[in-house]
């Protein structure tokens, strides 16, 4: 876990832990998040942030989130991550049967098989929703540009959207918005 600067404003510490992610927003440390959206929540209630100011953005999320949802009902979707899982089972079987390492290595090459099959799958089900994502840093930056108070919000969700490479990466940008939000309505925020 990170240590967070504490002398520096909550925009700037944020900013920086995101900025020195690696592989993508899904590293972001779950407790650093949730310390920095405690702080972050009331921070933009003081400048008079109100959800309603950014509600495009907020339901641009929850489309994402829905598309997400729905991708098990794509039927097309769904046989491509068979034909991907079937591959992977084959290639995990020929190692099998083919065992000429120890135990341990036998494991780590299937688990890396399975891993590879698994990177696949989620760059298919990325590739679906990718667009959208990117498109959500227009949709802030107007919300700042028609009112100040959004401006700090823009400022590091802009930077978490760049770090958004994977469906896990959208998961951790939509945990963190959330607990913003939460820590923003919990102060009286609307």
């Amino acid at each position: 876990m990170s240590q967070i600067d504490t002398s520096k404003p909550i925009v700037d510490q944020i900013k920086t832990t995101i900025t020195g992610l690696k592989d993508g927003l899904k590293n972001y440390p779950i407790r650093d998040l949730v310390k920095h959206a405690e702080k972050f929540g009331p921070y933009l209630k003081q400048q008079r942030l109100e959800t309603n100011q950014v509600r495009k953005f907020l339901d641009a999320i929850n489309q994402i989130k829905a598309l997400l949802a729905q991708q098990d009902e794509d039927k097309n979707l769904q046989e491509e991550l068979e034909i991907i899982q079937k591959q992977a089972e084959k290639e995990k079987q020929a190692i099998q049967e083919n065992n000429d390492f120890g135990s341990e290595k036998l494991i780590l090459n299937v688990k890396n098989i399975q891993k590879q099959a698994d990177d696949k799958k989620d760059k298919l089900i990325f590739g679906k929703i990718e667009a959208d994502i990117v498109l959500l840093k227009p949709k802030l930056a107007y919300a700042a540009a028609r009112q100040r108070s959004a401006k700090p919000l823009e400022e590091v969700i802009s930077i978490a959207i760049d770090k958004v490479e994977s469906t896990k990466d959208f998961e951790r940008l939509v945990q963190f918005i959330e607990s913003i939000i939460a820590y923003h309505k919990a102060e009286g925020g609307k």
